[in-house]
Order: structure tokens, then C-alpha cells, then sequence
């Protein structure tokens, strides 16, 4: 047994560290990466603790920047980034950067330096009580006279910083305590679980949104959390509730989403304020005072307020909810989002009205040409610049309103302002933490000259750490926003406005690259020059900007706009959701099975007393939409504008897409006139010589941006497609991937559009002589797609035509134009010339300008091969591309690789998307002694294939396009059963479906042999001779693809040499088709060739220049 005498020498003998390093130590230990500061003489311990360390000293300019980079390190990660400085000056300038932290809710630590306090020191010099100073901005401040407590308060300081509400926490290190000896030992950090919201609450919750009429998600800064971020992403997608967000809520779901209404960047009169006044529940998401509300709460009057939030609400007299959700946000929202379904009497029509109007009404000013810019080209051109994930971070100044009103974030956390503090000088800063944080990403720091001359200093920083940013000065030489809120309270101008350096030389004298813009169209050039071409390091734009006429329309303009759209909102109250939000009692019921208690007499100004019986059940979902992608989750149709001019208009919507599943009307899109067509030639005939002359980057960088987009909407691509087109699921989202590649050949194609150079000297005549060819681009190009690949073919079209440089007008299949208005979407955001392109979905009888216009010099179609034949003959000199019909055969001469494969690919080339493709397998010819076994196992593979809504991931087969085709394909069908052929499979019609359907003993002069079905017809037919089967294949009047299966390298040729088709697929089907190949077909199936590289060549021209004697001297 240890004697006492023992226990003390053990104790005696514990070894001692020094203080600074227990204090680094538990810096380590808590996984901090970087402290940015200005170490004093009272830190010397500390900084010479540091030496060793992984930990990062990122030395600043001044202490106040060093705070705000430690504030943003907070704000992008959530754990707690850390700042240094000495006493007295050096800690007080720290105090902005508190505030900053603290009212934003950033997690940051201050670590100051002080005076010994062990001896007493006559005399204050530079001595300040920090501890104190710091007790209204931060959340815990201490300061450290035991260096044994410094694990414990470190551990503590960081648990307050990160803990919600997150915010600013302080240590001060006496220097005399920082050089001690100390026992202390770290320990581990602890995880910490958040509480969760009460049962009650959820269940109230679910009820009173299902109750409502208009409910609308608000997601402030609260919400801006990892895992809240995916959740309400999940929330909204399911339920289809629209949402708007508050400043500091920006990105939290992506703003590219249809059901995004707008940020409430100004505190009144804008058109998220109409959807708010609109909306009689608000789910007010991650809410918090520091952004005041952009709506005011009545009693009696709507909205109600369901407050979800990590802590409860602050309660005055304009905010006081009708229910507080208190717990985790992410878990609140999914159990919400569990219990709760789309509700058919949800109506959001004037919201989804107003959100358009706002979309026409941001475009004003996006493409002025004045100089001085105005801010809303300034914000325009950088959101067409920026990646998705590229970061902007704002000072603060008039253009923020902008920004916040206009720059769309589609990824969280790309779109840094402050809606807090408000204090200007923390751009730069900002941008340098993010820079460092994440070093693969383009960080932009958008700075007003006031601002930015308050931390311009940091441009040394970021010079000495290598960093990789791009620093926008818009310089109004003013305080622009006390300018606009002088004028607009009625004062004279005075004592505002400022004389500013250079601010090119300014930072070419830190050794960064400085340009000027000198007039509006060089913006976005310097942006591309900045961001993707120069080298690796600081670069700076100064943008002269003038404010006038963006201070006009929010003063005048807006207010008034607003005032009449208020007039015509009208919102009541329910008796339902009345109900719903009385305060509950014990509720056992499942969300779905919540019914309104009996009817009661209840005195509320704005409630319809009658609007619901006492037997009603307003709760349960009649149109459930479970996890459905948003598209398909609003009741209400979603109106596409189209595009002329690259320009989005919506002059009507005149034209209903048909769900081809359920036969209702899902989205309507604008119908152009013959008017609208003959201007969209117009512009892409004055567009075309801005066009042939973009360099191959600038080509290369807008089809890169389109494949950039379409991942990023990836999901909304396939549902528009599965909607529209009734195609499966599955079939859709190959589709898309099949759009990202097109896109992704042409841009590098884009850049290998070569020519040749040779000698000519053939002759005597011609000595002397060499020739140079190029391919330029042939002008403006007539597309026009069909409903079956309304995605990929009309990328088909497209993606050549930007490689080249010709601009295009596309008529999109009117029962299918979905698709390519959403590309029309992501072109009209890049940088293109004014009529580069035009996409004008129309009615056949108006579209005569497609084919007879001779503005045109070449017309592009795909279609049947009726109208294909007959545009040709009306083309006149134009050159014409034509890819038409086919009667697709399949070949089986041996089972090759194996049973399995072969009856799988012709299944899926047969029958895959119902058939409806000019190359899928309508015959196929089957060797004499395999074709009892290959008949039996297609048959049995046929009757396995799923029939049903195209959304559902199992189905295979869908819709066709239209009833009328189902009926077309019945009676063809039937025909040839009464002329003696077979049914082995399928065979009967169910509205717009046709059974997937085999054939065999087909006459020859039946159309289900001799026509295109375009639908899941597919005959067998027995053959004994290779070659009788190949001159078979060929009586067909088309001839587009044909596949065989063979392991015989002679027959394998044979076919290719023999069959008179634009392509022999060998061991596969002839649905196959890669985007990079070569694709169209002869006799009845069409002229010239598709395929990137090839339809380019078709939209070029080639020219010779003869070059005599050159070279000689």
C-alpha cells in the first residue's frame, strides 16, 4: 500500500509544462487550424509556444482584420476561429470584430495580452481592463490568473462560441501567467447533442400547415447550418412549399429552385413582402432578432407564426408566434417534413405570379451599357462569371441591397454579406479567411471605396500568403449608402463625399494586378480575365459606379409597384388553421388522421367563418407527393417564359405541356407568333458576326457552363423530361447525362476546329503557291426538334452551332419544349452576344419561318420523314440537315456474348421509352436454329417489363406521347393479326399505353413491317441464309441503323459493306448510339450527319486562301 509520503512524491514528480504551451496545447487539442492576429511583447510566451505547433500564424495588418477573418473562418465551418493580439490598442481594436461576431452569431475567439498582474506595477501604461471591455460583444470573457484553469477555460470559452446561439468569447493571458509553470493536463472534447423539439409541438406544427391555405417557408440566419441545410432542401422538394429568405439566409436552398420567391433584402415594399403579405402561415425558420422580420405581426390578423428555432422567441408586440418549435432545426424540420403531406388545397398561384413578375422586373438595368455602371449589371455580370461554388464576400454599402436582392446563391455559403453589425472593412478580410479555408475555390471581395480603404492594408496579407482572389472596388467616391439615406430623408448633399487614391497603382504597389473598367462591356471580359486566365494570385478591378437610377427605382419605382400589388392581396384566416393553432391538448392521433375540433363561434378580423364545416376533414392529403422532385410538386402549373435574343419574354402562356401520365396540364409556356419568329431571325442575322468572331475560349467556356449547370439541375432536367415526355425516370436521366456529354464534346471541340495548309505547286502554272483552309462559320441556323429526345436532340443542334459560332432560333416540339426552355435558362445567363440565340416553342401553322426564311443558311431538323422531305423541298438554297425515320433491324446470327445479354439489349432497344425512337428494334431477323429459344426468352423478358408512372423508378414502360399514337399503333396492330400474324406478346392498348408487344408472321406489306411504329412493336422473323437476311434489311425504304450479332469478322464485314444504312452496330442493337459518332441515315431516314464533330463541319463552310510567293525574300 502507497504510503502518503509516496502520493506526494509522485505528485512531486508530475512534469510541469509552461503555460503558454498547455494553452496551445488545448488549442490543438480543440482542432483549431489558424490564428490570425498581431502578437505584442505580452504574447512572446504564446507566440514562442507557437513555433512547434501545427497551428497556423497568419500575421495581419491590424487587429480588427484579423477579427473579421477569425469571424469567417467561424461562419464557414460553425467551430470557432481564433484571433491574437496584445493589450491595450492592440485588444481594443478588436471590438468591431466582436460585435461582428457576436450579433451575427459566428464562433471567434479573442486571445489578448496583459500586463503581470502577480506583482503590482506602479503606473497604467497601455493597461486597459480588456475583460470588461469586452463584456457587452461577447458571450464569455475571462481573464486567466491560473495557469492550471487554462485547459478548463479554453474548453469552456470554445463550448460558449460554438454552442447555439454561437458568437464571441474572450481570453485575456496576463504575461506573467503565460511564462509559468503548470500542472495542467488537457482533456478530451466531449460531443455535445442538441435537444430536440417536444412531440406536441411537431404534432402542432404539422397541423397547422396542413390547415392553411398559403403557408410559406422564411429562412433566416438561424437556418444556415449544415445539416438544416439539407433538410429544408428535402422539406421543400417534398412538400412544394415555396419559401423566401431573409439576407443572412441566402443559399441556405438553392436560389435556382422554381419555388424560390425572392430575398427580403430591403425591410419593406419588395416582391417577397406581397408573398408574405399573401401567406396566412409563416414557418419562420432559424429566425433571429439581429435581422429584424421582414413582415410585422397584428393581432387578429394574418399571418400566423410557426418559430422554429434552436431557442425560443423573443416576444414584442410585432412578434409573438402562434407556436415555437424549440430544439435541433434539422431534426424539427425532417420529423415535420415526415408527418406532413402536399396539400391539394394549397394555393400558390399568386406567390408563383408574383415571383415571375419580380424575375422580369430584376432584369431591368442587367444589360445597361451607361458608364459609370449601374449596380444591377455590376451584380448581373458576376453572377454570370462566378462558379456555383465560387465565393462572393460583400462589405457593406448601397450596392449590398443589390446583391441581396439580385445575386442568386445556389450553393450555401457563396454569397457572404452582413445583415448584423453592418460594418464596413470586413470584405477583403472575409475573402482572405475564405481563400485560405478553401484555395481550389474563385473568391471575389466586393468592396465599396469607403470600405475598402479601411482594411486595404490586407492586401499585403493576402500577397504574402499566396492567395488567389480577385478584389472588386466600386467607386462612387462617396459614402454612397448615408448618401442615398440623406437624399431620401430630404437633406442637401453635404460632407460625403470622398477623394480617392489610384487604386490600380494602388495595388500594383503591393505587387497584385490592377485594371480599370473603362466602359460597361469590359466588366465581365476582366471578370473572365480575373477569375479564369491570369495567373495564380491578387488581382483588383475598380468599377466606377453610379447609384442615381437604382436609388430611383428603389425609392420611387418599387414602393409604388409594390403599393398596388398590396392593394390586391387579400389573406384570411380558416377556421381550420384557427383551430389548428389554438394551444394544444394531449394529441394521440398521427399527423395524417388530425381532424379540426367541432366548429365554435370565434370573433377574428380577416377569418372566413364559414369556410369549413364541422365534418371536414382540411388535414389529410388527397394528392400526396412523397419525396417527389419540385417540379411535380406544385398543383399549380409552372409558366416558362421563351427566349428571343437570349432574352426571356412572356408575352402569353398560351401553351399547356401535358403531363403525359396523368393527361393534366403541369406547365405552360409562352407561344410565339409569327411576329416573335421573324424577330428572333432578325437578331441572330445582326448577332452573327458577334458571334463568328468569340474566341474558341470564349465558346468552350459557355458549353462548359451549360454541362456545369445541367449537374448542378440535374434532377430538375430528368423530371421536366419524365413529365413532359412520359419517359421513364430511369430513360430520362440518361438522358440528361447524354445532354452533359454532347455539351462536353463540343467544348472540346471547340478549340479543335483545324484547318489545313499546303503546298499547291501541282503545276508549272501554280508554282509559287500555297493554300491555307479554314472552316468558318456558316450563319444563322433554323433548328427545329422533336418530342422523343426533346433533351438530347435538340442538344444535337445546339452544342455545334455555340462550338462554331453561329447563332441559332430552335423551335422545340410543342408537346415537349420543357426541356429546352431550362437550357434557353442557363444560356441566357452566359456571356453571349445580344441574339446569339432564340428558343420560340410554336404551333406547326406558325413556323413557316423555320424552313423558308432566307436569313437562314441552314435548317436543321429531326422529325418524321413526311415534313422532313417536304422542308427540303421548300428550303430553297439553303443546306439542309435532315435526320427522319426509321424501321430499325436486328440481325441475331449468333448468340453472342452470351442468352442473357443479347434478349436484354433488344428488349431495351426495342422497347425503351415505349418504343418511341427512329432506331429502336422494330425487326428482327433470328437464325433458323435459334430461333425457337431466343422467341421464347424475349417473350418471357417481355412480360417482366413494368408498365406504369413514368416517376416510379421501376417502370419501364410509359405513356406514349399522345393517345392518338397509342390508337395509331392499336389499328396497325390489329390489321396485320387479321391478315394472319401472331400475337406472342402484349398487344392491347390502355389509354395513351401500348403493351409492349411481339409479333411474328407479319406479312411483308403490313406497316407494322414496312412503316415506322414509333411505339413497342416488335416483329420475328426466321431466316436461313446470312445474306438473304442482310438483302431483307435492306427492302426497307429507310435505312438509318441496323445491328448485328455475329462472332464472324468476315460477316461482321460483309454487313458493313452491304447493308445500306448510316450505321452497322456489330453485336449490339441499333438503338445504340454515342453522341460522339457520325449518326444519320439514307434513302427515306434523312441527309447529312449529326454527331458533334460532324454537324459542325455542316455548319461551316470551308474557304481557301491562295498565298503566292510567300516567304520569299
Amino acid at each position: 500500500m502507497a504510503t502518503s509520503q509516496d502520493v506526494s512524491q509522485a505528485e512531486h514528480e508530475k512534469e510541469l509544462h509552461k503555460a503558454s504551451d498547455i494553452f496551445v496545447r488545448a488549442l490543438e487539442n480543440e482542432n483549431i487550424k489558424y490564428i490570425f492576429g498581431i502578437p505584442g511583447e505580452e504574447n512572446l510566451d504564446l507566440l514562442d509556444s507557437l513555433k512547434g505547433s501545427p497551428i497556423n500564424l497568419i500575421l495581419t495588418r491590424h487587429e480588427q482584420a484579423a477579427g473579421f477573418m477569425a469571424a469567417t473562418v467561424g461562419r464557414l465551418t460553425g467551430h470557432v476561429g481564433v484571433c491574437l493580439s496584445t493589450l491595450g490598442p492592440g485588444a481594443t481594436n478588436f471590438a468591431t470584430a466582436a460585435a461582428y461576431a457576436q450579433l451575427a452569431g459566428f464562433p471567434m475567439m479573442m486571445i489578448t495580452g496583459q500586463k503581470p498582474i502577480r506583482k503590482s506595477k506602479q503606473g497604467s501604461f497601455q493597461i486597459v481592463d480588456i475583460v470588461e471591455n469586452m463584456r457587452p460583444v461577447t458571450k464569455f470573457t475571462k481573464q486567466i490568473a491560473d495557469g492550471d484553469l487554462i485547459p478548463s477555460l479554453v474548453r469552456e470559452a470554445i463550448r460558449q462560441a460554438e454552442e447555439e446561439r454561437p458568437g464571441a468569447v474572450h481570453l485575456e493571458l496576463p504575461e506573467d501567467i503565460a511564462g509559468t509553470m503548470t500542472e495542467g493536463e488537457i482533456f478530451p472534447v466531449h460531443p455535445v447533442r442538441r435537444p430536440i423539439a417536444e412531440e406536441k409541438a411537431i404534432r402542432k406544427a404539422v397541423n397547422m400547415i396542413q390547415a392553411a391555405t398559403n403557408p410559406l417557408l422564411l429562412i433566416g440566419a438561424g437556418a444556415n447550418r449544415k445539416r438544416t441545410q439539407k433538410m429544408l432542401q428535402e422539406f421543400v422538394d417534398k412538400l412544394g412549399i415555396p419559401f423566401v429568405t431573409t439576407q443572412m439566409g441566402k443559399g441556405v436552398i438553392t436560389e435556382a429552385h422554381p419555388l424560390y420567391l425572392g430575398c427580403c433584402a430591403l425591410s419593406a415594399m419588395d416582391y417577397p413582402h406581397v408573398c408574405i403579405e399573401k401567406a396566412d402561415l409563416i414557418i419562420n425558420v432559424g429566425h433571429d432578432v439581429v435581422e429584424k422580420p421582414p413582415f410585422f405581426m397584428e393581432h387578429g390578423k394574418p399571418p400566423l407564426v410557426i418559430h422554429i428555432n434552436f431557442y425560443s422567441a423573443k416576444v414584442d408586440n410585432v412578434y409573438f408566434p402562434q407556436l415555437e418549435v424549440i430544439g435541433d432545426i434539422a431534426n424539427a424540420i425532417w420529423q415535420i417534413k415526415e408527418s406532413t403531406s402536399h396539400q391539394s388545397h394549397w394555393d400558390y398561384e399568386y406567390m408563383l405570379q408574383t415571383k415571375r413578375d419580380m424575375e422580369i422586373h430584376m432584369r431591368i438595368g442587367v444589360d445597361d451599357s451607361s458608364f459609370p455602371m449601374v449596380p444591377q449589371r455590376v451584380v448581373a455580370d458576376l453572377r454570370r462569371a462566378m462558379p456555383d461554388d465560387g465565393v462572393v464576400c460583400l462589405d457593406n454599402g448601397m450596392y449590398k441591397i443589390w446583391f441581396a436582392r439580385c445575386y442568386k446563391a445556389y450553393q450555401p455559403n457563396t454569397l457572404l454579406l452582413d445583415n448584423a453589425l453592418a460594418t464596413m472593412g470586413a470584405g477583403l478580410p472575409s475573402a482572405i479567411a475564405v481563400s485560405l479555408l478553401y484555395p481550389q475555390k474563385k473568391v471575389v471581395a466586393v468592396c465599396g471605396d469607403g470600405g475598402f480603404m479601411m482594411n486595404s492594408q490586407e492586401m499585403e496579407t493576402a500577397m504574402r500568403l499566396h492567395l488567389n482572389l480577385t478584389v472588386i472596388i466600386l467607386n462612387d467616391n462617396a459614402y454612397g449608402m448615408i448618401k442615398w439615406k440623406q437624399n431620401h430623408a430630404g437633406f442637401s448633399k453635404f460632407g460625403l463625399d470622398l477623394e480617392n487614391p489610384d487604386f490600380v497603382a494602388y495595388a500594383r504597389s503591393y505587387g497584385a494586378i490592377g485594371y480599370r473598367v473603362t466602359n460597361a462591356d469590359e466588366y465581365l471580359k476582366l471578370l473572365h480575365e480575373c477569375l479564369f486566365l491570369s495567373p495564380h494570385g491578387v488581382k483588383l478591378i475598380e468599377v466606377p459606379v453610379k447609384y442615381e437610377w437604382a436609388n430611383h427605382i428603389l425609392d420611387k419605382e418599387l414602393p409604388g409597384l409594390m403599393e398596388k400589388k398590396m392593394e390586391a392581396v387579400t389573406t384570411t384566416i380558416s377556421l381550420a388553421l384557427s383551430e389548428a393553432a389554438a394551444i394544444p391538448k394531449t394529441m394521440k392521433l398521427a399527423a395524417k388522421e388530425l381532424k379540426p375540433k367541432k366548429e365554435v363561434a370565434i370573433e377574428m378580423k380577416g377569418l372566413e367563418v364559414d369556410s369549413v364545416g364541422p365534418e371536414t376533414d382540411v388535414t389529410t392529403c388527397t394528392e400526396e407527393i412523397q419525396g417527389r422532385p419540385t417540379l411535380g410538386a406544385t398543383p399549380e402549373p409552372v409558366v416558362y417564359p421563351f427566349y428571343i435574343a437570349n432574352k426571356p419574354l412572356y408575352p402569353n402562356s398560351n401553351l399547356d405541356v401535358i403531363n403525359k401520365y396523368n393527361g393534366k396540364v403541369f406547365a405552360k409556356c409562352a407561344l410565339a407568333t409569327h411576329n416573335d419568329i421573324d424577330a428572333a431571325i432578325d437578331a441572330a442575322q445582326k448577332a452573327f458576326p458577334a458571334v463568328a468572331a468569340m474566341a474558341s475560349y470564349e465558346r468552350k467556356q459557355v458549353l462548359e457552363t451549360v454541362v456545369t449547370e445541367v449537374k448542378r439541375r440535374f434532377e430538375e432536367f430528368a423530371v421536366a423530361l419524365c413529365l413532359e415526355a412520359g419517359k421513364p425516370i430511369r430513360d430520362s436521366r440518361g438522358e440528361v447525362k447524354r445532354l452533359i456529354d454532347t455539351f462536353s464534346i463540343a467544348a472540346e471541340e471547340s478549340i479543335r476546329i483545324s484547318g489545313e495548309f499546303s503546298q499547291m505547286d501541282i503545276s508549272e502554272r501554280a508554282k509559287g503557291y500555297q493554300a491555307l483552309v479554314r472552316r468558318f462559320p456558316i450563319g444563322p441556323i433554323s433548328m427545329i426538334s422533336p418530342f422523343n429526345f426533346p433533351l438530347n436532340l435538340a442538344a444535337h443542334k445546339i452544342a455545334p452551332a455555340l462550338a462554331v459560332g453561329c447563332p441559332f432560333v430552335l423551335k422545340p416540339a410543342s408537346r415537349t419544349p420543357i426541356g429546352s426552355l431550362l437550357l434557353g435558362e442557363i444560356l441566357s445567363q452566359c456571356r453571349l452576344p445580344e441574339g446569339a440565340f432564340s428558343i420560340l416553342p410554336c404551333s406547326r401553322d406558325g413556323a413557316e419561318l423555320f424552313t423558308i426564311d432566307e436569313r437562314f443558311k441552314l435548317v436543321s431538323f429531326t422529325g418524321s420523314p413526311s415534313v422532313g422531305w417536304d422542308i427540303k423541298e421548300k428550303a430553297g438554297k439553303k443546306k439542309v440537315i435532315l435526320e427522319l425515320g426509321g424501321n430499325a433491324a436486328c440481325i441475331l446470327e449468333d448468340i453472342v456474348p452470351d442468352m442473357k445479354t443479347v434478349v436484354s439489349r433488344i428488349i431495351h432497344g426495342a422497347f425503351y421509352q415505349s418504343g418511341q425512337s427512329c432506331i429502336s428494334v422494330q425487326r428482327v431477323y433470328i437464325r433458323k436454329d435459334l430461333y425457337e429459344l431466343v422467341k421464347d426468352e424475349l417473350v418471357k423478358e417481355t412480360h417482366g417489363l413494368v408498365k406504369g408512372d413514368p416517376l416510379n423508378e421501376d417502370t419501364f414502360i410509359g405513356p406514349l406521347i399522345a393517345e392518338s399514337e397509342a390508337k395509331r399503333i392499336e389499328n396497325w396492330v390489329d390489321k396485320a393479326v387479321s391478315n394472319g400474324a401472331r400475337v406472342l406478346a402484349g398487344g392491347k392498348r390502355d389509354d395513351s399505353f401500348y403493351d409492349a408487344t411481339i409479333l411474328e408472321n407479319v406479312s411483308p406489306d403490313m406497316e407494322v413491317h414496312c412503316e415506322e411504329v414509333f411505339g413497342p412493336v416488335m416483329e420475328l422473323i426466321a431466316y436461313d441464309d446470312f445474306k438473304y437476311a442482310v438483302s431483307e434489311v435492306n427492302k426497307s425504304k429507310f435505312g438509318l441503323q441496323a445491328g448485328v450479332f455475329t462472332s464472324d469478322i468476315n460477316k461482321a464485314f460483309y454487313a458493313f459493306q452491304q447493308l445500306d444504312v448510316g450505321g452497322v452496330v456489330i453485336n449490339d442493337v441499333p438503338s445504340m448510339r454515342i453522341d460522339s459518332q457520325p449518326y444519320g441515315g439514307v434513302k427515306d431516314s434523312g441527309l447529312g450527319r449529326e454527331g458533334v464533330k460532324y454537324a459542325m463541319e455542316d455548319m461551316t463552310e470551308v474557304r481557301v486562301m491562295l498565298l503566292r510567293n510567300v516567304g520569299t525574300l
